[in-house]
Parts: structure tokens; C-alpha cells; sequence
């Protein structure tokens, strides 16, 4: 008897359908973090868009965001920086094709955000040849 792989490959990181069709959703907005504090962000499928979203009120509260976790926490001053920063009610999305990502609290204590994405069908496997996000040459 044959097996579903046997006529089922599954899609791969350059599939450009995975990408045009509906994603699978998924959403978190239970981060709470204090400062210094970082937290990596796992999917279990390769993003299609990641929406993420400071939701700290009061004194503002920095959030840094990045590939990995050398990025968000930054260089040596004077180096450059691997992350960028969303203030108080604040939030991006991006078109990124992802595993994960990283967010620290740069300055606060109870930070508070929400990450939104949708997934393709991809597996983060096929991913991996493209995630050597060390917090240099630009990525972090």
C-alpha cells in the first residue's frame, strides 16, 4: 500500500503559490517582557506576512525587533544596529519570509505586544540554508 508521500511532495520555500494563496492564521498576544528581556517568536510553518504590535501604554516602552537574538540585543555602542525599534501603540508588518524572530524590552518594565502572521503551507525545515541571522552584516 502506498504511502501520502508517495504522491504528495510537500510545497518548498520558493513555491510562489504558497505565497498568492490565504494563509493560515496566527496570532499571539500574550508577550509580556521587562526590560532587557528578549523572546524568540517560533511559527511551525514559514511566514507569508508578520504583523507586530507594542501594546504597552503609559511611559513608552521601546520594542526592538529582529532575526535573531545577537540583533535585538544590540552591538557594542557605536556599532551598527540589527533591529528596529516600535514605540507605545506602534506596530509594522512586514512581507517576510521567516521561521522566527526575536523581541526584546529596551526600557521598561511589563512591556506588553501582540505578534499576528500568516503562514504558508512550508515547513520552517525548508528554511534552513537561508537562517544564518547572527545579528550581522545587516540582518538581524
Amino acid at each position: 500500500m502506498a504511502n501520502l508521500s508517495d504522491y504528495y511532495r510537500a510545497p518548498g520555500i520558493a513555491e510562489v503559490g504558497q505565497y498568492q494563496m490565504s494563509s493560515i492564521p496566527w496570532a499571539t498576544s500574550s508577550i509580556e517582557l521587562d526590560d532587557g528581556e528578549s523572546q524568540q517568536i517560533k511559527f511551525y510553518n514559514i511566514t507569508n506576512f508578520v504583523t507586530i504590535i507594542n501594546n504597552s501604554e503609559g511611559a513608552n516602552a521601546e520594542l526592538r525587533v529582529g532575526w535573531s537574538e545577537n540583533g535585538v540585543e544590540g552591538p557594542e555602542i557605536g556599532a551598527p544596529s540589527n533591529y528596529f525599534v516600535l514605540n507605545n501603540g506602534e506596530s509594522y508588518t512586514g512581507e517576510w519570509r521567516i521561521a522566527s524572530l526575536w523581541l526584546l524590552a529596551g526600557g521598561s518594565i511589563g512591556l506588553t505586544a501582540s505578534v499576528v502572521a500568516g503562514l504558508t503551507g512550508i515547513p520552517t525545515a525548508s528554511l534552513p540554508g537561508f537562517t544564518n541571522w547572527s545579528g550581522n552584516e545587516g540582518v538581524g
